[in-house]
């Protein structure tokens, strides 16, 4: 509807703060690729392809790319650009210019958070709790290590990352508590019994793996009063993920002896993944406990288009829209920061114009909305000094892929395609040269004829009384962000 086209405008270009992500891989790691689009493992992969996300994803995916619609074609499209190349389209087309990284997960071949900024402005950390300690104790022997030892090195490292101002800098804690042992914080654990905790999980041998509810519940209050000191916000894993997690004590009103708890009531919590399938009770804990935030990174763009935008419309029913906050949750690939990031808006935008149109919001609302939702909220919520714009960027480029092929002349181009729909309904098409193009039709568009825009869709011809005619000119203007390669070759050149 034209009454939203501006609200759509600002939903497909505003930059973003993606303030939950983790560390992409080397293009030859061992992740496979299939979990660009599951949380599934092992044998469970190979039912991947028959979801509806893999579906709709290889679609978006084979389209930035330009290749034909299979796995392999976009493997092939991956591996022939090269992954800084790769990269490099993904996040453009993302406009992300804030990414801050959970670099927790031991992942094959995984770069560092500094070579994120090859394709990000602005890069920092999420602190994985759970992983410094056990970081810790891989250090030392099983016989060394007591509880009263272990605390004084875990709060030592704990109390100088907030203190690091180069290239790591961390701007919240996280915990994965609930895969652990579930949500259900015993904010009463004594220190005897995370004792005995302690000497199960060095029981249990290397690696080491927290897994003791009585130890891990110890060492979260821990962390959470640093943060708190601190005033840094410290993200939790509520909801949906990988079968290593207990579902059922992942939902977030589990939180509520933490969140009555008078210690903790000037913590900022974030419940991460929209707490999917428990989004409406994530969304009441927002409205009631003023230590609650939300961020939606992993329920888009992992579920049905109907899905996300069920899940977002739960997370508005009642918490506040200045707690609601974006994240692509992207990991090991480029492709699932840019999936993250085109679903989020549009599902964004197309829950917000709902609200418009129940009379829930006006636009100029819900125009605030996304700008909340996507950058504002967290640049306030994580004390964000944003002020480099995702194109100030200028990624590496492989010698396969040079900087061509993103804004001016390919060499293995000949023509340029331009395809609009007129006010019939029906598609038209004009071919162009790539030379004419690039330095005339795409600032200034191509020239038709009125009548052009009144043809009929039962005749080749102007439809009754619209009176118009072959004089006169309509310029027909292309939309660069949907420029892209298409998979189809004739004779000895390919068309875009």
């Amino acid at each position: 509807m034209v009454k939203f086209a501006e609200l759509k405008k600002i939903a497909e270009s505003v930059e973003i703060v993606d303030a939950h992500a983790h560390n992409i891989v080397a293009i030859d790691s061992t992740v496979p690729f299939l979990n660009c689009f599951s949380e599934a493992a092992g044998d469970a992969l190979s039912d991947v392809p028959h979801t509806i996300n893999f579906k709709r994803s290889l679609k978006e995916i084979a389209g930035i790319y330009g290749s034909s619609l299979s796995l392999h074609a976009v493997q092939e499209s991956r591996q022939r650009l090269g992954l800084e190349s790769s990269a490099a389209v993904c996040f453009k087309a993302a406009k992300i210019s804030v990414l801050l990284i959970d670099d927790g997960i031991e992942l094959d071949k995984k770069f560092d958070i500094k070579w994120h900024r090859n394709f990000v402005p602005t890069v920092g950390r999420i602190l994985r709790v759970e992983r410094v300690a056990e970081k810790i104790l891989e250090k030392g022997s099983n016989g060394t290590w007591t509880l009263r030892s272990f605390m004084e090195i875990f709060t030592e490292d704990l109390k100088s990352y907030p203190l690091i101002i180069l290239a790591d800098e961390v701007f919240a804690f996280k915990s994965i508590v609930a895969y652990r042992s579930g949500l259900a914080i015993n904010t009463e654990v004594t220190e005897k019994e995370a004792e005995e905790g302690l000497s199960d999980v060095l029981c249990a041998g290397h690696p080491i793996r927290i897994s003791n509810k009585s130890f891990i519940d110890y060492i979260f209050l821990h962390a959470l009063k640093v943060a708190q000191s601190y005033d840094l916000p410290m993200q939790i894993h509520t909801g949906f993920g990988d079968k290593d997690l207990d579902l059922r004590l992942a939902n977030p009103l589990h939180l509520r002896n933490l969140l009555e708890d008078k210690r903790f009531m000037k913590s900022r919590l974030v419940l991460l993944h929209a707490s999917y399938p428990f989004s409406r009770e994530a969304s009441y804990l927002a409205s009631v406990y003023r230590q609650v935030y939300l961020d939606f990174g992993l329920a888009i763009p992992k579920l049905s288009f109907h899905g996300m935008v069920s899940s977002v419309k739960e997370l508005l029913e009642l918490a506040p829209m200045n707690k609601i906050m974006f994240s692509t949750d992207g990991i090991a690939f480029a492709e699932t920061f840019y999936l993250g990031a085109k679903k989020a808006r549009e599902v964004v935008f197309s829950v917000l114009r709902d609200a418009c149109v129940d009379g829930d919001l006006s636009i100029p609302e819900a125009i605030a909305a996304v700008k909340d939702i996507f950058a504002e909220n967290s640049k306030k919520f994580y004390k964000l000094d944003v002020s480099s714009s995702y194109s100030d960027v200028k990624p590496p480029l492989s010698s396969s892929f040079q900087e061509e092929e993103l804004n001016e002349l390919s060499k293995d181009v000949t023509f340029v395609r331009i395809i609009w729909i007129d006010a019939s309904g029906q598609h038209r098409c004009r071919v162009v040269p790539q030379q004419r193009f690039y330095s005339s039709v795409q600032k200034h568009g191509v020239g038709l004829t009125c009548a052009c825009m009144g043809m009929s869709s039962a005749s080749d011809g102007p439809a009754v009384d619209t009176n118009l005619s072959a004089s006169g000119e309509t310029r027909i203007v292309p939309d660069l962000s949907t420029k892209c390669r298409l998979p189809w070759y004739c004779l000895t050149f390919r068309t875009v």
